[in-house]
């Protein structure tokens, strides 16, 4: 959201009644014409019902050069610096001569814009992008990503089987397939314990996924580390967002962990 000053000048002189008819019929208008200055009228208009100027963040004597250094920083920092950079204008601009109040210059309006910008930028971040646990579950969990078998023996043809049944999401079926031959195997096949305690999680038998992930994760394998991953999703799945992040944290002290990078997003996302 940002205008040329002329645009903001009238800005100012629309909300403070200072147009003759012509002008306000021109600015009205103007106002059908352009959404976004229409957007930000209103908005202003329904926040200064609220605020009033003692109150407002930004002083309405800042300078037109203060206000833009202003709306740099936003655009260039992190919006959860607002308050510190609104304060330290605030604090700059302290010794002026302050002007007078029987009317808000446009350079009010400047900075009401980067505020409301700000603001809904902020709200953005901390309600849009915030998830729930459910929420998470579905964005993040990606079965396609588990491993395939090729069908070069009769053992591999009846893992390719139990995969297909997977996929076809007949995990009952393809659970019994894997979970027989992890029972026969001589050895300990994580990819095998990926698809059994993925099974276990679609069916909601929680503490047999979680059983499975701990073995993983204490397996000593190749593939320990992708434990942390599955478990988190299976604390999603019951919509248990705290053991998660309890989880999803660990995960991350360690750059080469599985979906490190998805981890350190969803942490940030997750309500």
């Amino acid at each position: 959201m940002s205008f040329d000053d002329q645009t903001y000048s009238r800005i100012a002189s629309y909300l403070n009644n200072e147009m003759n008819e012509a002008e306000k019929a021109a600015f009205e208008v103007q106002l059908e014409n352009d959404a976004e200055l229409a957007s930000f009228v209103d908005t202003f208009s329904t926040l200064e019902g609220v605020y009033n100027e003692d109150k407002w963040t930004v002083k309405s004597n800042a300078t037109i050069a203060e206000v833009k250094a202003l709306a740099n920083a936003f655009r260039a920092d992190d919006v959860a610096d607002v308050s510190k950079k609104i304060r330290a204008i605030q604090q700059h601009t302290t010794n002026q001569e302050t002007t007078s109040r029987s009317r808000k210059s446009y350079f009010y309006y400047i900075s009401s814009a980067v505020a409301i910008a700000a603001v809904c930028t902020l709200f953005y971040f901390s309600f849009m992008q915030s998830i729930t646990a459910d929420d998470a579950f579905e964005q993040y969990h990606d079965w396609a990503s588990l491993p395939s078998f090729q069908t070069k023996s009769d053992t591999n043809n009846n893992l390719a089987k139990a995969s297909t049944l997977f996929q076809e999401e007949k995990y009952q079926e393809a659970l019994s397939i894997f979970t027989t031959y992890a029972q026969e195997s001589a050895t300990y096949n994580p990819q095998i314990q990926l698809y059994i305690g993925v099974s276990h999680m679609e069916l909601e038998n929680y503490q047999e996924a979680l059983q499975t992930f701990n073995q993983l994760q204490n397996s000593n394998t190749v593939d320990d580390h992708k434990a942390y991953w599955y478990t988190a999703l299976t604390y999603l799945k019951q919509n248990d967002a705290e053991n998660a992040k309890k989880v999803l944290k660990t995960l991350v002290e360690n750059p080469s962990n599985y979906n490190y990078e998805k981890a350190k997003e969803l942490l940030k996302k997750l309500k």
